[in-house]
């Protein structure tokens, strides 16, 4: 969230590229544009069928949005002794958004714990991280259960957060330092190299220092779709997708049984439960979030490796920290390397990328920024030459940052909706919003959320930890967290960030 109230505060950039960008956060997201670019983790789709003809008339849950978010909610409903029957829809196709976007990498470096042990104080900080390192264990046992590590690539890697500066470096210790000191055991795998003692196999000779730790990566597409043909295989009657069908509008109509009227372009659907897992998109049907949860285009691309460099898939993966803004890369076991980030060098320090919810479009700066880097930073000696096209694919992805820098997971307000809910009744939810995070949050939140709802209609399994101690409450959404999390219409130097 600090950069975003960096760039919109930045007096250095003109007021009125920082108004438009206000604007475009304020602004409809609307439903995904049919037209994108091609990522390549979608280059060989998995085909779902219709699990029948038409759509539903009536289902107890509707999941709007089918990443993994939506994935992980459908298989914690479903795996329940009285599972509802769930209704996914998918604007574009399965998994096109986000997650079929994204750069694949569990990874939790810690380096936010100070900066949350000094906000919300040290035991808030630990719950806070010990739900986002809980996800490289959890993503990779649902990988083991399901018999899809081996096509999603599941794999356990040590994480490589790279420093070139002086100053950034000293800091990157004591960050280490403080969460080392305060979580020994969930820091017991962290490590730090410097000078002459960073590894020469890591072809870093640029390095200043390094900080290294336990993190994953995966065939992000491959994952979810994997879960969700599990999940279609395994319960038939009670769960479907259907995808390019977007959400047009939502109704709610007083009945208990089934309040919601869920409109599309294919026709209607009366729901109890309607969960929105449309991230940078949800202000399009939740326009109350309007201001708090906004669209950021980000950039990946798929790049052939020099020659000469040795493929670490299955041993690493980076963190490129620069004076502005970082990178991110894995490396896939066939030796593609999975280069992301660039932000910072798109125009006006990532202004432009601000508000935008489309993935239709490159940046010109982020692209030669991105296709220029790798040589750079390990070497053109341990690099070498590359043999075809370096730049196998070059795609953009929405990702969804809100004004406090936390997920909202949960019951949506009334406030929020427009629409009324009772106790009695089905609710609307969501989970989304992960700050570009969402292999280290979204698992899990579509987990607390499950729990929440099967929770409100009496439907848990026996023993079912069902008040959620271990979910931070910095993510759950509320009336009072809507009120005071709102940012700026218009544009200010003062640096703002919203409180819960």
């Amino acid at each position: 969230m600090s950069f975003v109230a960096d760039v919109l505060t930045d007096p250095s950039i003109p007021a009125s590229a920082r108004q438009q960008a206000i604007n475009r956060i304020y602004s409809d997201p609307g439903v995904p544009q049919q037209s994108s670019t091609s990522s390549f983790w979608l280059k060989t789709p998995r085909a779902f069928e219709p699990n029948g003809p038409g759509l539903p008339r009536t289902v107890d849950v509707v999941i709007i949005g089918s990443g993994i978010t939506g994935a992980s909610i459908a298989h914690s409903l479903l795996d329940n002794a009285a599972p509802p029957s769930i209704l996914m829809l998918e604007a574009r196709s399965i998994c096109s958004g986000a997650t079929g976007r994204n750069g694949g990498h569990i990874l939790e470096t810690a380096d936010e714990y100070s900066e949350l042990a000094d906000l919300f104080g040290v035991e808030d900080a630990k719950k806070i991280m010990r739900f986002r390192l809980a996800h490289l264990g959890e993503t990779l046992a649902v990988a083991e259960e399901l018999g899809i590590a081996e096509e999603s690539q599941a794999r356990k890697v040590q994480f490589l957060s790279v420093y070139f500066g002086e100053e950034p470096w000293q800091a990157a210790l004591e960050r280490l330092r403080r969460f080392k000191e305060d979580m020994p055991e969930e820091a017991a795998e962290w490590t730090s190299f410097e000078g002459d003692a960073i590894p020469k196999h890591f072809h870093l000779d640029r390095a200043r220092g390094i900080v290294a730790g336990p993190a994953g990566a995966l065939w992000p597409y491959k994952f979810v779709t994997g879960v969700l043909a599990h999940l279609r295989e395994k319960y038939p009657d009670k769960f479907r997708i259907e995808e390019r069908t977007p959400v047009t509008k939502i109704h709610e109509l007083g009945y208990p049984a089934l309040p919601y009227k869920v409109e599309t372009d294919r026709g209607v659907i009366y729901a109890r439960h309607v969960i929105h897992c449309t991230n940078a998109h949800v202000g399009h049907l939740v326009p109350g979030l309007l201001g708090r949860i906004f669209p950021v285009r980000g950039q990946m691309s798929a790049q052939t490796p020099g020659n000469l460099f040795p493929n670490q898939g299955n041993d690493h993966s980076w963190i490129f920290n620069y004076d502005r803004g970082f990178d991110y890369l894995t490396q896939l076991p066939e030796g593609q390397m999975m280069l992301g980030g660039g932000f910072a060098q798109g125009e006006h320090g990532g202004l432009a990328d601000l508000g935008v919810p489309t993935d239709s479009d490159l940046s010109m700066y982020i692209d030669i920024h991105l296709s220029g880097a790798l040589p750079a930073i390990f070497g053109r000696k341990d690099w070498g030459f590359v043999s075809g096209d370096p730049i196998q694919a070059m795609w953009t992805g929405s990702m969804a940052f809100t004004s406090d820098g936390f997920p909202w997971v949960g019951q949506l307000p009334e406030s929020a909706t427009g629409r009324s809910i009772g106790k009695e009744r089905g609710c609307e939810w969501i989970s989304a919003a992960f700050g570009g995070e969402g292999m280290v949050q979204a698992w899990l939140c579509g987990k607390a959320l499950a729990t929440m709802l099967l929770a409100q209609d009496g439907k848990l399994d026996q023993g079912t930890d069902s008040d959620l101690e271990w979910f931070p409450k910095q993510l759950l959404s509320s009336k009072e967290r809507l009120d005071a999390t709102r940012l700026p219409q218009e544009v200010s130097d003062t640096p703002h960030r919203a409180s819960l």
